[in-house]
């Protein structure tokens, strides 16, 4: 007989119960799972619009919607290199004991400047978004 273990969260295959504790992982997880539809979707209208010369429109509006539908993971990635590089100071949830050793370990400059990698890594994927619009339709 298997032995079954209650997870007072809910099923693992339900992102739904993310958003009772960890919001940022649910919108992570939702993105993520949407994303990967689109990307198919993408692929099928750039082989359509690229083998009939025709209705690269379709493309490029699904294009713009991975794209939109990326950014959250473009920022937990650069989320996740800080957390990882300051040992879990920045953006972590630890004991103060551990965090103000990390912090002398890390020095104060790095860790401002661990903690803006995220953000700049989501300006430049903006400006990014922002350059393909122009570059398409101005």
């Amino acid at each position: 007989m298997e032995k079954q273990i209650y997870d007072s969260r809910g099923r693992q295959t339900s992102i739904a119960r993310l958003a009772q504790f960890d919001a940022e992982a649910f919108i992570h997880m939702l993105f993520y799972r949407i994303l990967i539809i689109f990307s198919i979707l993408t692929f099928a209208a750039f082989v359509y619009s690229y083998a009939t010369k025709l209705d690269f429109a379709i493309f490029q509006a699904l294009f713009l919607a991975v794209w939109v539908l990326f950014t959250p993971q473009v920022f937990e990635t650069a989320k996740g290199i800080s957390l990882i590089q300051t040992r879990g100071f920045v953006f972590g949830r630890l004991n103060k004991s551990y965090t103000e050793s990390a912090k002398n370990h890390v020095g104060a400059r790095l860790a401002v400047m661990y903690r803006v990698i995220p953000y700049a890594a989501l300006l430049v994927w903006v400006i990014g978004f922002a350059a393909l619009l122009y570059v398409w339709f101005i």
